[in-house]
């Protein structure tokens, strides 16, 4: 299997369909700068207090008053509401890109709708889906985390040792849980499989070709860890003129964090909406190559591909 070629077809096709982008950024909603706001060089705890004490204070003052408690209320629904509608797009979004990079190489066109209904047409097993895989990766972290801590119960001080061989089958659980629900996904869409059939050929499909999963798993994982940290540099970067203008003036800073936030919050959904797009397109070709040494098998239907039909 020739991954370069992979790599350079998925990021051509997030290049050249940037429609595709819209998709991207749902599906990478949960995605590959959510952590680089907590590797921020920025010691913020305090930091208000220390550099604005007059300021924390009245901040204080009203969180704890009834206007700032119905606020937060309000606030902490609003962001579980808008959580839930993330989720939702997030899984109708995934549906519609590999529906997407499916139309693309079959040569054929795609309307963004057209991509959103058939995302929508597949939520409900997607949903289904979803919620296996987290019910059986939950159970295999609970047992994992059991095992240290009867470990550190039983052996105290030497606990610690059993920590090493739980992080590589941490791993192991991580690659072999994603590959099968990445790959069953995708089988969903291709063939219109049920939901455990699906779990059935995604598991197939990564015994079969055990060493391409582990390739394509390792690239997919160092490129995400390339991209996080070139983030988080350069966000940094941007970050500490502004802690600097912070210290001096608060006034200043809130100015021009409301000049700068929005384009910088433009530019995020950007990225980010490149990089879903990139990711999942890249995972769908190689599931593609991997059916083209496994050819699907029906096993009581014709194979109908939903992303032909519906264009």
């Amino acid at each position: 299997m020739d991954y370069g070629s992979l790599l350079r077809r998925s990021f051509d096709i997030a290049w050249k369909y940037k429609t595709l982008w819209v998709l991207g950024f749902f599906a990478a909603a949960y995605g590959s700068f959510g952590e680089v706001f907590e590797h921020l060089p920025v010691k913020r705890s305090g930091w208000l207090e220390s550099s604005h004490p007059q300021i924390a204070d009245v901040v204080r003052d009203w969180v704890i008053s009834a206007p700032g408690i119905i606020t937060i209320v309000f606030l902490i629904g609003g962001l579980f509401l808008l959580a839930l509608i993330f989720f939702v797009m997030h899984l109708i979004s995934i549906g519609g890109l590999i529906g997407g990079v499916y139309q693309i190489e079959g040569d054929k066109g795609y309307t963004l709708k057209g991509l959103f209904k058939l995302g929508g047409q597949y939520f409900w097993r997607f949903l289904g889906l979803f919620f296996i895989f987290f019910c059986i990766l939950g159970l295999f972290v609970i047992l994992l985390i059991s095992s240290l801590v009867l470990g550190i119960i039983i052996f105290k001080a030497l606990a610690l040792v059993l920590l090493l061989p739980l992080i590589p089958i941490l791993f192991a659980g991580i690659f072999f849980f994603g590959t099968i629900y990445s790959l069953a996904q995708r089988e969903i869409i291709a063939n219109e499989t049920p939901i455990f059939d699906a779990v059935s050929e995604g598991y197939n499909l990564l015994i079969r070709h055990l060493s391409a999963n582990i390739i394509i798993f390792l690239v997919k994982m160092g490129l995400e860890i390339a991209i996080l940290v070139a983030g988080t540099i350069i966000i940094a970067m941007c970050a500490i003129p502004f802690v600097l203008i912070g210290v001096s003036s608060i006034y200043v800073l809130i100015v021009l964090l409301l000049l700068v936030l929005p384009i910088f919050l433009l530019i995020m959904v950007v990225v980010e909406g490149f990089l879903g797009t990139f990711f999942n397109s890249l995972m769908t070709l190689f599931y593609l190559e991997l059916r083209k040494l496994t050819p699907y098998k029906p096993k009581t239907r014709m194979n109908i591909n939903p992303a032909e039909s519906s264009s």
